[in-house]
């Protein structure tokens, strides 16, 4: 993997955390993806979480590496197995000129966690109350032992509980609702082209480098890589995999590179029976679901050939994988190796399971979120086709395709590409949680099995790791419930993606593992030197 990143790697900052000198430079960011929802405890999600932070503030933050660090919060430690405290910053004020106080993180946490159409529910399983000591102090008691419990808050914006109690979901593309304690002010919004931020001299720490930044959301691989031609934005994420030799053969340009946390994979539908994208192998309707067979999830696998993904689609930019996690997170299993094609086995196994001429489906895809998502798609759908499954791909602007996908009681889809980063929690504890355990909306889990995936033994061991505070322990069990669920094909992984940036002459960059794009992570060049 090192020798893989090592290719594509031009002068790659190793500065940890965000240098911060003051400028008054503009900054013009090409975006790959715009916010699923500009409402903060919607869709929990990385892409709009890296708009989130610049504007909105949060109790703790992550470094490039994962690491936490003070935000709101000056210190954040449990008190026991069942108690964590969170001590406020004194005299830190919301762009409203109100205070920072608990009553305000607590009306935040119960509106993310309470949402009935959002996906943070998952991040509260066993939390059971939030005591304000004092308008600085916040205990937050749990019914079981939550080591990560402070890694989940560094998902959650905290909001004004004034605000909170005025506004809706749709106020939030205005700045009405978006008052922070973030290093930038919410300037403007505009969907699909704009937003626009300013930087916001009353921050309680070191002032943002940028006197305004500018994301456009470029959603379009050739836009975004146009635009940074022509000298209309200083910097560009999501480089297409096509593009990097000819950026990096431009003086004008520095390309950057670092691994990525994310998984992609295939959400599968295990649960309907029918399912709704899935026929005959004449497109006739079918009472059953293939999907509930082991033996087709299995045959779907073997039909994939990832390292041929990785070479000619990602242009060697991606690592084929087995489970959804990377080698740097506590709790990956090291003996789940990549499933290598085997199109003859994968028919055998389709035969074996009822189904020797196969049947049709349609794969749905996202375009813009992940790196060559719909190209994926297109070369899975005739990955397919060679065992005799017919396929007709589907691909659907990001912020449509999330809000259909993630909808729970929804139509959603049989066969669809989702992702995953665990790098908030530094564990595959997340992906557990979210990914694989049965969906349980009462116990806040399973908010991202959207394929409905379900093994007692799986939950289990999901259920009984997160409360174990020795961690080699709880991540030798986290490993053994990824091994089950893979087993399972509880979803299909693709792979690890890379991260890839481009930057003007006289820029530099520092690459965050978990693909957050940070306006103050872009920097002169000359302060990475120093």
């Amino acid at each position: 993997m090192n020798r893989l990143f090592g290719l594509v790697a031009v002068g790659l900052s190793v500065a940890i955390g965000i240098v911060t000198p003051a400028g008054s430079d503009e900054l013009k960011v090409g975006a790959r993806t715009e916010p699923a929802s500009m409402d903060p405890h919607t869709i929990w999600s990385g892409a709009s979480t890296q708009f989130y932070v610049h504007y909105l503030g949060f109790l703790v933050r992550t470094t490039p590496d994962n690491k936490l660090i003070p935000a709101l919060a000056e210190t954040f430690k449990p008190l026991s197995d069942n108690e964590w405290e969170f001590v406020l910053r004194p005299n830190v004020k919301f762009g409203n000129g109100e205070p920072v106080t608990v009553a305000d993180v607590i009306a935040s946490l119960n509106r993310a966690r309470n949402n009935p159409r959002g996906s943070y529910a998952s991040l509260f399983a066993g939390v059971t109350e939030f005591v304000e000591v004092d308008a600085r102090t916040l205990r937050v008691k749990t019914s079981r032992p939550y080591p990560t419990l402070a890694n989940s808050f560094s998902q959650i914006a905290i909001l004004p509980a004034s605000v909170i109690a005025k506004v809706a979901t749709a106020e939030f593309g205005t700045a009405a609702a978006n008052v922070g304690a973030g290093p930038y002010k919410f300037v403007s919004f505009t969907p699909g082209d704009r937003l626009v931020l300013e930087r916001n001299d009353d921050y309680f720490g070191e002032k943002a480098r940028w006197s305004k930044v500018t994301f456009r959301f470029l959603t379009n691989n050739a836009a975004r890589v146009a635009a940074l031609l022509a000298g209309d934005v200083d910097a560009i994420d999501g480089v297409p995999p096509e593009e990097i030799a000819t950026l990096k053969a431009r003086p004008e340009f520095n390309v950057l590179s670092g691994p990525s946390d994310r998984a992609v994979y295939m959400s599968l539908d295990t649960e309907r029976s029918p399912t709704p994208f899935i026929k005959g192998p004449n497109g006739e309707a079918i009472d059953k679901n293939p999907l509930a067979d082991v033996r087709v999830r299995r045959a779907l696998s073997m039909a994939v050939d990832r390292e041929a993904i990785r070479d000619r689609v990602m242009d060697g930019l991606s690592y084929p994988i087995n489970q959804v996690g990377a080698p740097s997170l506590g709790g990956f299993n090291k003996e789940l190796l990549p499933v290598k094609s085997d199109p003859a086995g994968a028919r055998k196994l389709l035969a074996e399971a009822g189904w020797p001429n196969g049947f049709s489906l349609k794969l749905q895809c996202p375009s813009g979120r992940l790196v060559n998502d719909a190209r994926i798609c297109q070369v899975l759908g005739q990955m397919l086709q060679r065992v005799g499954i017919k396929t007709e791909v589907e691909v659907t602007p990001y912020n449509v395709y999330i809000s259909r996908m993630t909808n729970h009681a929804g139509e959603r889809g049989s066969i669809f590409m989702s992702t995953w980063a665990s790098s908030y929690a530094g564990e595959v504890g997340g992906a557990l949680e979210n990914v694989l355990h049965t969906y349980d909306k009462s116990r806040r889990l399973g908010a991202w099995n959207l394929g409905h995936y379900s093994n007692p033994k799986v939950d289990k061991l999901i259920v009984d790791s997160a409360v174990i505070l020795d961690s080699t322990k709880r991540h030798a069990d986290q490993a053994e419930a990824m091994r089950i669920a893979m087993e399972d094909v509880g979803v299909l992984p693709l792979h690890l993606q890379a991260v890839v940036v481009a930057v003007r002459k006289g820029l530099d960059a520092t690459i965050y593992s978990n693909e957050y794009t940070i306006a103050d992570a872009i920097r002169p060049l000359a302060e990475s030197k120093k």
